[in-house]
């Protein structure tokens, strides 16, 4: 009576690796549920895709000795006397702790630490930025336009911001493009590159999901986790048009907008080519619309006479982070003071209705309005001299050795080790494991 008492809540399970059967009480069974509900969507709509060989899961939520080992060897260090601030590696390094590590692979991790690859992040961010500001403002007007008459201003309105978004789209083409085209640091991982010329289009395709991924992840740690469907649903838009965007075929509901806020999101670049020809959304930007190529040449050149939009978005792209709270830039977390901030960097409680998050003092991405000035005169070539804000060598150092952290993260399948002797126990019991399932796998094979 006491035995059945005792096994009453909770289920039995094949324990595959002691070769037996395991009771697992209901109280697990819940945790493990509760804990599963609050990990982020994008496992759910990503994982469910079909015809792609890659299922991708991510947590949002860690305990106190995962943040705490996190904390210890995989955190970005800060020398004492450097201002503390979080910038794009700390965001990338919060984005692949709380990834499964079987999707991650070494080639990625070295391909997700190059200097295009920041820049192309740091552009999503903030043109996302202003992306989710126009979001909600539209939301908040939809109320109020549904009673009333659409004045002719508006569509003047609606177009200055059009063309705002379409510049800042046009950044990212810009640094995407570079990186379809294999330049800079990112050539040795061309899908071309290799001895006999071919095309890798297989391990290009992997390097492409996982890489839309974890944009999406990065974008979203960035912004304060909001508004997570809208941001994969515009990025899978972007980098793959509507056509191939599982987003859309997901069957998951996703945020709407009309025929007006439709045609103010995309922007006048937007065409629909045929299927199989279609050019992403990103990379029309760049080549169906005409962009002030100053703007364009933000970050490699420094264009003088610029005005204060071209000397605002410098700031917003090019400047190092600890220059954008000053410069009163929003460009979500980035910038930020680590003090504020938690290990995976949400905004510290400094009680139950009062949260610390309030005086960061982050305001909106004011982008000032474009003005022609008739004295200026466009020239054919980009000045020589390179752009006032260029990447530091601490910024390059940090990413080296970020880089080297994570490429052991990922060989080592995410087991925590502090000295050669726990290295040495974790590759025996792995050696053991992979042994013992071998050996199960023939005896299932003789039997059948």
């Amino acid at each position: 009576m006491t035995d059945r008492v005792l096994y009453k809540n909770g289920v039995w399970v094949w324990d595959q690796y002691n070769d037996g059967v395991m009771f697992t009480g209901k109280d697990a069974i819940q945790q493990v549920a509760s804990n599963c509900s609050r990990s982020s969507n994008i496992s759910r709509s990503i994982s469910g895709r079909k015809n792609i060989d890659i299922e991708i899961q991510v947590m949002d939520t860690l305990d106190g000795y995962a943040k705490a080992k996190f904390r210890k060897h995989y955190q970005r260090k800060v020398k004492v006397g450097d201002v503390a601030v979080a910038t794009i590696q700390d965001v990338k390094d919060v984005a692949i702790f709380t990834s499964k590590v079987s999707d991650l692979s070494l080639e990625f991790i070295s391909y997700f630490h190059t200097a295009v690859m920041d820049r192309f992040l740091r552009s999503m961010i903030v043109y996302f930025q202003y992306y989710l500001q126009i979001w909600n403002r539209m939301q908040r007007r939809r109320a109020e336009t549904s009673r009333q008459l659409r004045h002719p201003r508006v569509i003047v309105l609606e177009d200055e911001i059009r063309d705002n978004l379409a510049d800042l789209r046009s950044m990212v083409s810009r640094d995407y493009a570079a990186i379809l085209l294999g330049l800079e640091d990112v050539k040795m991982f061309h899908h071309m590159s290799n001895k006999n010329n071919d095309s890798l289009s297989d391990k290009d395709r992997k390097l492409f999901e996982i890489l839309c991924f974890m944009t999406v992840k990065v974008v979203w740690i960035a912004l304060f986790r909001k508004n997570l469907p809208l941001l994969e649903r515009e990025t899978n838009r972007l980098l793959r048009t509507l056509c191939f965007s599982p987003v859309e075929s997901s069957g998951v509901p996703l945020p709407q907008a009309t025929s007006e806020e439709e045609r103010l999101l995309t922007g006048k670049a937007f065409k629909n080519e045929k299927r199989l020809l279609h050019r992403s959304p990103i990379i029309q930007e760049i080549i169906f619309d005409n962009h002030d190529y100053r703007m364009l040449a933000i970050g490699l050149k420094n264009i003088k006479g610029a005005d204060e939009r071209i000397r605002y978005l410098e700031i917003a792209y090019a400047a190092p982070e600890e220059l954008l709270v000053e410069s009163g830039i929003a460009v979500g977390v980035l910038g930020v003071d680590r003090k504020y901030l938690d290990t995976i960097l949400k905004p510290k409680e400094i009680s139950t209705t009062v949260k610390i998050s309030s005086l960061m003092k982050i305001g909106e991405f004011n982008l000032p309005p474009r003005k022609i000035d008739p004295k200026w005169k466009y020239s054919d070539t980009l000045p020589e001299e390179p752009c006032f804000y260029r990447e530091t060598q601490a910024t390059r150092a940090n990413r080296r050795a970020q880089c080297k952290k994570w490429r052991s993260y990922v060989d080592a399948e995410g087991i925590f080790f502090d000295d050669s002797s726990d290295v040495s126990s974790i590759l025996n019991l792995r050696t053991s494991i992979v042994a013992k399932e071998k050996v199960s796998n023939t005896q299932n094979a003789n039997i059948n």
